[in-house]
């Protein structure tokens, strides 16, 4: 059972877990305040979900084992649409 649980993917799990709740909690009026608080925490948000699309794609999807130009282009993409929705 200690070789299920204590994996890499697991690892990655328990982070996107902890990304998820971090979404939460700057979501229900506990995030940034002041002035331009929406766009900050509209901002962060997009962050966490972008960094969240990258860990799936690099270890569920397997890409951290891809030829260096896929990887490439994975990371090139979520870079730019997250740029840009941004």
């Amino acid at each position: 059972m200690k070789a299920l649980i204590f994996t890499f993917p697991s690892a990655v799990w328990v982070v996107l877990t902890l990304a998820t709740i971090l979404s939460w909690w700057l979501g229900t009026d506990h995030g940034f305040s002041g002035e331009n608080a929406a766009q900050y925490n509209s901002i962060a948000l997009m962050v966490i979900a972008f960094f969240k699309v990258r860990l799936v794609i690099m270890h569920f999807m397997e890409i951290h084992n891809a030829p260096l130009v896929l990887r490439g282009a994975m990371e090139v993409w979520v870079f730019g649409v997250c740029t840009t929705l941004i």
